[in-house]
Parts: structure tokens; C-alpha cells; sequence
């Protein structure tokens, strides 16, 4: 019987298993060398203030977070979290009980909450972030039992908050901007998977649809005439047939490219289905579209496509089919009519441009 693959617990977002997954993994890293770097600069400022024990924790806690960070770089994952949060928390409450709990050392208790509210599916998410209450309160409650242990001479402690309340909001402002562009890039590959062929790069058909009623619509308004061309690539069939479909994705793509370099920038250029084309050429009649078919004909037809030593260069041609497009309601006949052009083309002998007016 096959082994099952190994699973993290659930609480903890796998890397790698989605673009948030892989967000907190490098964020956590930055902030395991970060704070590794800041603990560094406190063992100064301790040994300055007069505090070797406090001193002597950042020591611990710069060999525990390049630890995590060690452990993370070699995807162990749970065991490098493990030292983040067993830091936090001892830090925390060491700093806490020896010189008190004004020194802000509870501040980095709170920058948990974020990541483990990002981090964590919801039904987990909540009793982590309960219990890290009870933890904090149950520290505070502790440190006005107790008092400081080891309290700092003069205007030490002050010094401490301030440096904590300022480092705080620095972390703060850096996790919340980190995360701002996780978001930002994940809605721009929505964004991009949404309107856009993934083979192509060109409009895919429902957003074509979308930017072709308001192109149409704005024409519409000042007269323009607007001109439509459907191109098929010929006898694709038989080239994927003959030398497989990964040199039709490179015929399709080289085809695409070509187009795009010969229409112009407020033209529409979207991949129809297979090996479709359709172009709107907004205040374009179709005498105009005809010769931009022809122009982008010549071109395919005299482009090679080289597959590799061996193999032969292969040439395909394109066969159109242009009309005009009467207005905002026409645009499902003008595709009709575009489409019987395009056949027309096809009987004609292919590599052809046919018009179609209606």
C-alpha cells in the first residue's frame, strides 16, 4: 500500500501552498534576521543601562531566532516557528518580570495577532489568539505582583519604552505594507488570469466582449465607423497533429505577436477560441480592416517558425474574414457575418481576406 505524503498541521499555512502561504514563510524569515539584528543592538544598550541579565536574554534570543531562521531556509517550517514563539514569549516575559512591565516588552505579543489570524485557518485562528490573551493578561497580572526583579537605575526604563513603543510601530508598518503587496499582486494575477489568454497574453473572450461594447459605445456617440476581422490559423489541426501541440502553442503565440505589432494601440485583439482571432478596429471601415488583414497575412506567411536541428522550418498562413459593425447591438451579428467571411475565405483557398458587409 502506497505511504501516504507527509502533512503539516493544520495550523500552520503550508509553504508553498498558495502566494499567502509563501508571503508569511518569507516574512517570517525577514523578521527572524530583523529582530535577530535588533536583540544585537540591545545587548549594548543593556550592558550600557547596567543590566547583564537582560543582556545576556537578547544573547539567547539572536541564537534562537537564527535558528528559526536556519530551519525555515531548510522548509522546517513548524520547528523554526517553534523557536519564533518560544523567543517571544520567554523574551517577553523575562524583560517583563525583571525591570517591569512599563518597559513595553508585551508590545511584541500584540504584532503575533496579525500573523496568526493571516496564518491560520479561522477555527484555529480564534483559540491561539484567546489563549495569547490569557497569556499577556496573566503576564501583566504577574508583573504587578511582583514588581521588577531587576529594575534599571535613573531614566533606564524609560528609555527601554520608548525604544519598544518605536520599533513597535516600525514592525507594524512594515508587516502591514508587506502584506499590502500581497494583496496587490494577488489581485493583479486575478486580474490577469480574469481578462487575458494564459497562452497568448492577448484579451480573453468575455473581457474582449466588455471592452468592445464600451469602444463600440463611445464610437457610436461621434460617428465613427468601426470595422471587425476574424482570422483562423490554417490547417492547425494538422500541425498539431503532425508535431504536437507544444509547437502549436508556439505557432499560436508567433501568430499573436504579429498581430499585435501591426494593429494599432486602441485596436482590440483578443484570442476568439482555438485558433481564432478577433480584432475590433474602432474608426476603421472595413476597406481599412482589409488591408490591415492583408498586411498581417503577408507577414505570417512570411514568418518561419524554426523547430529545432533536424526539422524543417514551418510556415503557416491565416485565412480572415472582416466587416463592419454597426453599433452596440451589432456586435454578435457583425461576429456572424465576420465568420461567414472567414468560411469564405477558407473555400476560396485559404490564406485569403474575404468581406463580408452583410
Amino acid at each position: 500500500m502506497p505511504t501516504q505524503p507527509h502533512k503539516p498541521p493544520r495550523p500552520i499555512a503550508p509553504r508553498g501552498s498558495s502566494l499567502a502561504g509563501k508571503a508569511y514563510w518569507a516574512m517570517v524569515q525577514r523578521v527572524a534576521l530583523t529582530a535577530a539584528c535588533i536583540d544585537l543592538g540591545y545587548i549594548g544598550l543593556f550592558l550600557w543601562l547596567g543590566s547583564v541579565p537582560l543582556a545576556l536574554v537578547n544573547l539567547g534570543s539572536i541564537a534562537l531566532y537564527l535558528g528559526a531562521y536556519a530551519l525555515i531556509q531548510r522548509r522546517r517550517n513548524v520547528p523554526g516557528l517553534v523557536l519564533i514563539w518560544a523567543e517571544v514569549i520567554g523574551h517577553s516575559a523575562l524583560g517583563s518580570l525583571l525591570i517591569g512591565w512599563d518597559s513595553g516588552f508585551h508590545y511584541y505579543l500584540l504584532l503575533f495577532v496579525p500573523a496568526i489570524v493571516i496564518a491560520n485557518a479561522g477555527r484555529y485562528a480564534v483559540p491561539i489568539v484567546v489563549a495569547l490573551l490569557a497569556y499577556y493578561v496573566g503576564l501583566r497580572a504577574l508583573c504587578d505582583h511582583l514588581g521588577p526583579l531587576d529594575p534599571l537605575q535613573g531614566h533606564g526604563m524609560q528609555i527601554v519604552n520608548w525604544i519598544h513603543i518605536c520599533i513597535a510601530f516600525a514592525l507594524s508598518a512594515a508587516l502591514a505594507g508587506y502584506y499590502r503587496r500581497t494583496i496587490l499582486i494577488a489581485e493583479g494575477r486575478l486580474l490577469k488570469q480574469a481578462t487575458l489568454d494564459g497562452l497568448t497574453g492577448l484579451y480573453n473572450r468575455s473581457h474582449f466582449q466588455t471592452q468592445a461594447q464600451h469602444a463600440l459605445a463611445l464610437c457610436q456617440r461621434t460617428r465613427e465607423p468601426v470595422a471587425l476581422l476574424l482570422c483562423d490559423v490554417d490547417h492547425f489541426k494538422q500541425v498539431n497533429d503532425t508535431h504536437g501541440h507544444a509547437v502549436g502553442d508556439q505557432v499560436l503565440q508567433a501568430v499573436a505577436q504579429i498581430m499585435s505589432r501591426n494593429l494599432r494601440e486602441g485596436d482590440l485583439l483578443a484570442r476568439w477560441g482555438g485558433e481564432e482571432f478577433l480584432t475590433l478596429m474602432p474608426c476603421s471601415t472595413a476597406g481599412a480592416a482589409q488591408e490591415v488583414a492583408d498586411r498581417i497575412r503577408q507577414a505570417v506567411q512570411a514568418t518561419t517558425l524554426e523547430l529545432g536541428e533536424g526539422s524543417a522550418p514551418l510556415q503557416v498562413t491565416l485565412s480572415f474574414g472582416v466587416t463592419q459593425v454597426q453599433g452596440t447591438q451589432d456586435l454578435k451579428a457583425a461576429t456572424a457575418r465576420a465568420d461567414r467571411a472567414l468560411y469564405a475565405s477558407k473555400r476560396a483557398g485559404r490564406n485569403c481576406v474575404s468581406v463580408d458587409l452583410g
